[in-house]
């Protein structure tokens, strides 16, 4: 049985947020565990554009995040919190998610409340489902874990009143979630608002050039928010840099005259550094065996 969903819930113990790095492939997560952080957010809106070039309207399939959660799970050994978008349909997909990212490692997962097409609240667009079919689900998500450690939460997006938001994380906590993260509220007074209306333990997301309010962690923590999960700041950087490097190699090429521009940034061995050449090298050499003559 793993042990990422205990850690999870050792953080979440800890005075102070639990602060999540949002990843998308096993690489980013070797980074943001590197840089010191104590868990990371596989979320499947990276996952979808860098996966499948596609939007983040539900095209994803449950067997695709659950792919990535276990090539991801197996390079690190920080918590891995799993974004499985509104659970790949009715309470009875729920359970089988549940089960499929219990059984390769993760330490939790989050299910949302959003209407298909899934639009997160961030972004706009959307809409919800009724609360009492997001409660079913929860009911089948709590049902499903093996591990009472394995931790489930469940995301509400800002399509409705703070007032009902409030209302919503208060149901879902009821029906057995062990937390809400809840998305796309644009004002800091109305964070705030839900933290103090809802009286459960919730979550946000820091996600900047957004709809949703772009905060101070020490704001959030006053307001009473758990867990912090920072959604793009690396895919985002990654974006930029490509979007350069291509660029910038065309315009090189196209001039014909000079050396093309090497942009900052690891080197090939500094690369294979990160992801473990040190090991490799020391197998290599434990195993060698000196060839025939």
């Amino acid at each position: 049985m793993s042990e990422q969903p205990k850690k999870l819930r050792e953080i979440l113990g800890r005075p102070g947020p639990m602060v999540s790095m949002g990843v998308w492939d096993p690489y980013s997560a070797m980074v943001a565990e590197q840089e010191g952080f104590e868990s990371v957010t596989i979320f499947g809106s990276m996952v979808s554009w860098s996966l499948l070039g596609m939007t983040d309207i539900g095209y994803m399939t449950q067997t695709e995040i659950v792919d990535v959660t276990r090539r991801i799970v197996a390079r690190v050994s920080v918590p891995v919190i799993v974004d499985c978008d509104d659970g790949f349909g009715d309470p009875i997909n729920v359970r089988r998610t549940v089960q499929l990212i219990e059984q390769v490692g993760a330490a939790g997962l989050y299910i949302e409340d959003l209407s298909r097409p899934l639009r997160c609240s961030a972004m706009g667009g959307g809409g919800l489902v009724p609360v009492e079919v997001m409660v079913q689900k929860i009911r089948a998500a709590v049902e499903a874990r093996v591990n009472p450690d394995f931790f489930i939460m469940t995301r509400t997006d800002a399509y409705v009143p703070v007032d009902e938001i409030a209302a919503r994380a208060k149901r879902y906590v009821e029906a057995g979630t062990d937390m809400v993260l809840v998305i796309g509220i644009e004002k800091a007074e109305d964070l705030r608002a839900v933290a103090q209306k809802a009286g459960v333990p919730l979550a946000t997301i820091q996600a900047a050039r957004t709809m949703h309010a772009y905060l101070p962690q020490s704001e959030l923590v006053d307001m009473g928010y758990r867990a912090i999960l920072h959604v793009q700041p690396m895919y985002m950087a990654a974006a930029h840099a490509m979007r350069e490097a291509a660029r910038n190699l065309r315009a090189d090429i196209d001039k014909g005259t000079v050396v093309p521009r090497v942009l900052p940034g690891p080197s090939p061995i500094d690369i294979e550094k990160t992801i473990g050449l040190a090991l490799d090298d020391e197998l290599n050499t434990r195993y060698y065996v000196a060839p025939s003559k």
